[in-house]
């Protein structure tokens, strides 16, 4: 991929400010893998496209190759990822650590098709919030295994143990979104 300009269709990951009216996007996307973004200009208060890149979105976006990281210039809300007005906390909490293991997992790299296809899948259950714990847990198992990680199949294994031990740091989004 040499040319200059490109698009992509990803999921956000997470976001930080810089400056006074900037943003670093972090971007799972099937042509680039996880990869970090400058987004200019979208924290003033006349910004139209503020609001696509918060984490769990799923966006399109137009994006120039720089000697650093590359810019995002244009973009478009493909998905939201906090449609539903009735979250409960357990529904923010099942995205955002689906967001960070997501995040710890993936490098900037081309994602195969298959492991694409499990990654929406996977965002799309969680987005929706209708979908079973135990089979998201499930799906989860099955795209660490795709990615050739080492996963028991035991359901009283605790999976976040698991992807601990992967990721070789503790989930921290558990830590501050408990239910209780």
């Amino acid at each position: 991929m040499n040319k200059r300009t490109y698009t992509i269709t990803g999921i956000v990951l997470k976001r930080s400010n810089i400056g006074e009216s900037d943003r670093i996007v972090t971007i799972l996307s099937k042509e680039e893998g996880r990869q970090a973004y400058v987004a200019k200009g979208i924290r003033r208060t006349n910004s139209s496209s503020c609001s696509y890149f918060e984490p769990g979105n799923r966006i399109t976006a137009h994006c120039v190759r720089t000697k650093s990281l590359s810019i995002l210039t244009q973009s478009k809300l493909v998905t939201s990822g906090h449609e539903n007005k009735s979250r409960s906390l357990a529904d923010i909490r099942r995205i955002s650590q689906l967001l960070e293991i997501f995040d710890g997992v993936f490098v900037a790299e081309e994602l195969e098709t298959p492991v694409f296809n499990q990654i929406e899948l996977l965002h799309r259950q969680a987005v929706m919030g209708t979908t079973p714990i135990d089979e998201l847990r499930l799906n989860l198992r099955y795209l660490i295994q795709l990615m050739g990680f080492d996963v028991s199949q035991d359901p009283k294994k605790s999976l976040a143990e698991e992807l601990s031990a992967i990721l070789e740091k503790p989930l921290r989004s558990f830590d501050f979104l408990v239910v209780k």
